[in-house]
């Protein structure tokens, strides 16, 4: 069994589990924790609509994002697009994530969510596309309100379960969150 397979078995699994109704919104997010190197497997089988058909034999509903191409949208939309691209040291804020781009991912997806049920999972794949652009742990945060059923973010990095913290593409600090991390 491949490993993209191996993650889709124990996310199935987990997914079939009951969903308690009386649980925090952090407790509501899953973290698929995998090797960078692993991304193409795994695009590939979600892609194909793999996760989708088997996740839908759990009785749950299945919504996939791309977060992989986000920036390149709202950098193309954006109306100070030229001058940024002069000068790209105006993209970023103090903290490091580009101006408005969290904004943006946040709108992006309560669209999607607007349409969701209690019963339903918002899977985010292409969260790598965003390092160095936008914090991952500040887009859950930002959304996990949001989310009716369950949160899935695909997570090319690491995850330390004694710290209870993940690291994505090998990032210096790690970010410390209270979610379900399935990991191979």
């Amino acid at each position: 069994m491949t490993l993209a397979h191996t993650i889709l078995e124990r996310l199935q699994e987990h997914l079939a589990l009951p969903w308690p109704k009386d649980v925090s919104p952090r407790e509501r997010v899953v973290m698929v924790v995998y090797t960078p190197a692993d991304e193409r497997k795994l695009r590939r089988l979600i892609q194909s609509g793999e996760f989708a058909r088997e996740i839908a034999t759990t009785g749950r509903g299945w919504v996939e994002h791309d977060l992989a191409t986000e920036f390149s949208c709202w950098l193309a939309k954006h109306q100070y697009r030229d001058r940024y691209l002069n000068r790209p040291e105006r993209l970023w804020d103090d903290t490091g994530n580009v101006r408005g781009l969290d904004e943006y991912l946040g709108s992006r997806i309560a669209e999607i969510t607007s349409h969701l049920t209690a019963n339903d999972v918002l899977a985010l794949i292409g969260g790598g596309g965003l390092f160095g652009l936008n914090s991952i742990s500040s887009l859950v945060e930002q959304i996990e309100n949001h989310i009716p059923g369950r949160l899935v973010v695909f997570f090319p990095g690491e995850h330390d379960a004694r710290t209870n913290s993940y690291r994505l593409l090998g990032a210096k600090d790690g970010w410390g969150y209270l979610a379900v991390p399935i990991t191979c």
